[in-house]
């Protein structure tokens, strides 16, 4: 067993507790990791913000939780289930691989125009490590033109 020696105002940990400290550590990192790659844990992670915003600048309230990085296998399903409430403009969400950029030109991106509540459902056609944005845009209805203005509440995972 380690030992914490103090003698005059100097601590010292032995090498085991240590060692002891970070073997916990990874596993239950490595537990957390096999939870969600094998689906018994679905959720990734909850995001709550106002956002509003003229294409330029930006201003944002509320907060975020969770993996918003996260290594997905070919034929895994990324979800996003949310509630918005949108004034002007569009809520954005971009599912991307590392090393690339967000683009309305990739089938891992959804613009939410309307009001109301939803789910955003993602085949992944390659594995590989992803990240998941959220963002407004100034692209919408025609009265939306000059900015947004939008609340969303989301909750992303995979299953």
């Amino acid at each position: 067993m380690g030992t914490i020696v103090v003698e005059r105002g100097r601590t010292e940990i032995s090498g085991k507790v240590v060692v002891g400290g970070l073997g916990v550590f990874l596993v239950l990192v490595t537990g957390v990791i096999l939870a969600f790659a094998t689906g018994v844990v679905e959720t990734l992670g909850y995001e709550s913000r106002d956002i509003s915003g003229n294409g330029l600048t930006s201003t944002r309230a509320g907060y975020s939780w969770g993996l918003k990085t996260f290594y997905f296998a070919k034929g895994q399903d990324f979800f996003a289930e949310y509630k918005t409430a949108i004034h002007k403009g569009s809520l954005v969400v971009h599912l991307y691989q590392i090393g690339s950029m967000p683009s309305s030109e990739t089938p891992y991106h959804r613009m939410i125009s309307q009001n109301g509540k939803g789910t955003v459902k993602f085949r992944i056609q390659e594995s590989g490590l992803y990240r998941i944005s959220f963002d407004g845009t100034v692209l919408g209805t025609q009265r939306n033109a000059g900015g947004y203005d939008l609340s969303y509440h989301i909750r992303w995972g995979i299953r």
